[in-house]
């Protein structure tokens, strides 16, 4: 019947109307895939076939096939919005039920895991702790907690060592002076006194000395720093024609003197002496001849010329017949003159003379003015034997009175005036209060005397060696003082050495033997003086507990001699420290405490001629004497050192037991270029929190954290199907697989036929708007064509019944 037919045809068209609808309605549905409606004619057929001219009976559906063709890729700023380039499906677990979807709008949700609107598990492979992915297929987690902080256990340095910078050390040779003078307590007067000649009263007039001359001589006689010699004086060179009848017409006489002890007449040499008006024992004015230095033992005498008129010269009270009294000096350090020679690396020598009483400060400070030296001085004296019996003693300290009752009191005092007029000198009581130690930091001579009242006294040692000595108040006044002298230490570089020019045996200098000059390293590494070492380079670091710490790396370059067989070329040593400090195993060696502290930390550094590293002669560098400490320098409970007497080896074990760390040269060189940091690096990192997601086209997930760090936490896997068509559409837009489908193929993107993800994006819906609005323009014609059809036969059926 042609009614059926076109039924058939209606229906047709209708479902044709559906798909297309379906289609337009999901256009913009992310992930969605077109459907299209596929069918087949319809023929009534018996056992012996429908025949030749057999009609067909309509139309029917025969199946929605859906076109999985790759939609665009439209971008997004979501992270975890995936698109596939390519076949393959995201595998998605919804209650247990295990499906498939092209549309990939993910997130998280409030446990971690990735999921899209419906509340599907995205699935793929899970890492573990250390970022391994495993090949069990599961849900995708994302941890959001904290990553735990990780220790340093190896560093990598790849360098560039200049082979063109100098040698920055050499060996010297240390030389203290130890003579038999050095810090001796010498005793004696605490004031030094002129040499004097006192003349007779002067009575006047004294007459008119143009008619009536004054001629003698002045003689200073005996060892000075100054001048000593014979001036004649003659008191007729000036006008004095009129008679000198008062102390002030006096002046003029004394000042003719001291004019002609000067300027002597006829280009004689001045002495050291001076003239003044002093009084004898009587009170009466007379002429006092002084010398000009203190403490000199030196003699004044006069001798009149018999030119001289007798009347004036006695009034005068001029008497070559009276004896003066020889200077007296002052205690001193007892140093004698003494004269060393100094041997330069050409063979010039420099005599170097240190006169005698010189203070140890002063004789440094000349040294250190010669090419080849540095000195130092330093002076010692230790004070026992404090009684104070009149309670108000005073002690007095390089001429500085001091009022204290007792050795803690002089200790505070000394300090107190250790910058002012103390300067350099400080004071230290010991444990017992009993003695005390004064010290000059520059090698000052250190002077002691006491005043006070009957009884008071004190007790001073300079070197061991010497004898102590007691200075009381009010006592000899030839021994009131005590003056304990300086040592020097001094360090001549390569190729200076020291002769005694004239071998003394008591003195600052002792007799030069090879044992009294010890080999020092000249220059030596000092990571506070950047003059000392070639190169450095710092790193951050962590200890167990993520905190950070600073390592610096310092290179020295090491001297070689071709006539020496110990010596290498091609030699650095690196020493390393951690905020500031040795980090080296301790020298069992040296006396407690110090055998149990740290040592600087240092390694030997090779390269062969061609630059690269020689990896056999270059140490193992394992820094096995660390303690991570806070801000305040104290411990901060990480996990601490385990040095090599204790079994800490160069392999460190993971997870790590102790602070050891591992540290690599590999690939540095030594080339004739500037120092250069050309890559270093270290695999400990701080507590970081959760930053960012990364997802590479395999699918696998990276966190990026707060720390600078990035760890895997899995991978996306995608499935595919032999027979596409044959999923079955679960609505959306997922599919279920199906006995049709086949099995899902399960793999890492990229990998086989599957394709790859793409992050940050969604794939659009594959439906072309054009292709299904003229699909229903088609399916409106035929829908309307078989409706026709359905009025013709009405028609013609109509027009059979009307026959009669």
């Amino acid at each position: 019947m042609p009614f059926d037919t076109a039924l058939s045809g209606i229906r047709a068209a209708s479902s044709d109307l559906s798909v297309t609808g379906n289609n337009i309605a999901n256009a913009s549905t992310t992930g969605f895939k077109a459907s299209r409606a596929e069918f087949g004619d319809v023929y009534a057929t018996s056992v012996l076939g429908a025949g030749v001219n057999a009609i067909g009976s309509g139309v029917q559906v025969q199946e929605v096939a859906q076109r999985f063709s790759q939609g665009n890729v439209g971008f997004t700023e979501n992270e975890l919005d995936l698109a596939i380039n390519g076949n393959g499906f995201f595998v998605v677990s919804q209650q247990g039920e295990t499906l498939y979807t092209r549309a990939g709008s993910f997130g998280l949700d409030d446990e971690g895991y990735v999921v899209n609107n419906t509340g599907a598990v995205l699935q793929g492979f899970s890492a573990d702790g250390a970022g391994n992915i495993g090949g069990i297929q599961g849900d995708i987690r994302i941890q959001t907690s904290n990553l735990a902080p990780r220790q340093t256990t190896g560093v990598e340095s790849l360098l560039n060592l200049d082979s063109t910078e100098p040698v920055l050390q050499t060996i010297g040779a240390e030389f203290s002076t130890a003579g038999t003078a050095v810090g001796v307590t010498q005793i004696g007067r605490q004031t030094a006194e002129k040499s004097t000649l006192l003349m007779d009263a002067i009575t006047f007039p004294i007459q008119n000395l143009d008619t009536n001359p004054i001629i003698f001589d002045i003689t200073l006689a005996g060892p000075t720093v100054g001048n000593n010699g014979t001036v004649t004086i003659n008191l007729d060179s000036i006008d004095f024609s009129t008679s000198i009848d008062d102390l002030t017409e006096l002046q003029q006489i004394v000042s003719s003197i001291n004019s002609q002890l000067y300027s002597p007449n006829g280009g004689a040499d001045p002495i050291d002496v001076v003239a003044s008006v002093g009084t004898d024992g009587l009170g009466n004015p007379a002429i006092l001849f002084e010398s000009i230095y203190e403490g000199e033992l030196t003699d004044i005498s006069i001798s009149i010329d018999p030119a001289s008129d007798p009347g004036n010269v006695a009034a005068l009270g001029l008497d070559d017949t009276n004896v003066g009294t020889t200077g007296i000096p002052s205690v001193s350090n007892g140093y004698p003159l003494q004269t060393v020679d100094i041997v330069g690396p050409d063979g010039n020598i420099v005599p170097f003379s240190i006169p005698a009483g010189a203070e140890a400060a002063s004789t440094a400070s000349r040294l250190n003015e010669l090419p080849g030296i540095s000195a130092t001085a330093r002076s010692e004296a230790t004070l026992s034997g404090f009684t104070n019996a009149s309670g108000n003693i005073v002690v007095s300290v390089n001429d500085i009175a001091l009022v204290v009752d007792d050795l803690a009191d002089l200790e505070a005092e000394i300090n107190a005036l250790s910058t002012s007029s103390l300067a350099g000198i400080t004071a230290t009581v010991n444990a017992a209060g009993t003695a005390i130690t004064v010290t000059s930091a520059v090698g000052k001579d250190l002077k002691f005397a006491v005043s006070g009242g009957a009884g008071d006294a004190i007790t001073v040692q300079g070197s061991t060696l010497s004898a102590a000595q007691t200075i009381t108040a009010g006592g000899n006044g030839d021994t009131d003082a005590i003056v304990v002298g300086g040592a020097i230490d001094m360090v001549l570089e390569e190729g200076y050495s020291l002769e005694n020019a004239v071998p003394q045996l008591t003195g600052i200098f002792q007799p030069f033997t090879a044992n009294e000059f010890t080999p020092i390293v000249i220059n030596a590494f000092d990571p506070t003086d950047q003059s000392t070492y070639n190169s450095a380079t710092s790193m951050t670091i962590y200890d167990s507990l993520g905190n950070s710490h600073v390592m610096t790396q310092y290179f020295v370059k090491q001297d070689y001699d071709a006539t020496d067989p110990t010596s290498v070329p091609n030699h650095w040593v690196m020493y390393a420290r951690i905020d500031d400090a040795d980090v080296g195993d301790p020298d069992t060696t040296l006396p407690p405490p110090a055998n149990t502290q740290p040592t600087l930390a240092s390694y030997d550094v090779y390269f062969n001629e061609d630059g690269s590293l020689n990896t056999l002669l270059t140490s193992d560098m394992l820094i096995s004497n660390w303690t991570p400490v806070d801000a305040d320098g104290n411990p901060n409970g990480a996990l601490g050192p385990q040095n090599i007497l204790a079994g800490g080896t160069q392999t460190v074990v993971e997870p790590p037991t102790s602070s050891n760390f591992v540290i690599s040269l590999e690939g540095t060189t030594q080339f004739g270029s500037e120092f250069s940091v050309n890559d270093i690096s270290q695999n400990g990192f701080s507590t970081g929190r959760l930053s960012g997601l990364n997802i590479a086209d395999n699918g696998t997930i990276f966190a990026r954290f707060t720390n600078g760090q990035s760890l895997r936490l899995g991978q996306v896997v995608l499935a595919d199907f032999s027979n596409q068509q044959g999923l079955q559409p679960t609505g959306n837009t997922m599919w279920a697989e199906t006995f049709e489908s086949g099995s899902p193929n399960v793999g890492t993107p990229g990998s086989a036929a599957l394709g790859a993800v793409q992050a940050g994006a969604l794939e659009e819906s594959n439906v072309d708007l054009s292709e299904q609005l003229v699909n229903l323009i088609i399916a409106q014609r035929n829908f309307q064509a078989s409706a026709k059809t359905i009025e013709t036969a009405d028609a013609v059926t109509q027009t059979i019944i009307n026959l009669r």
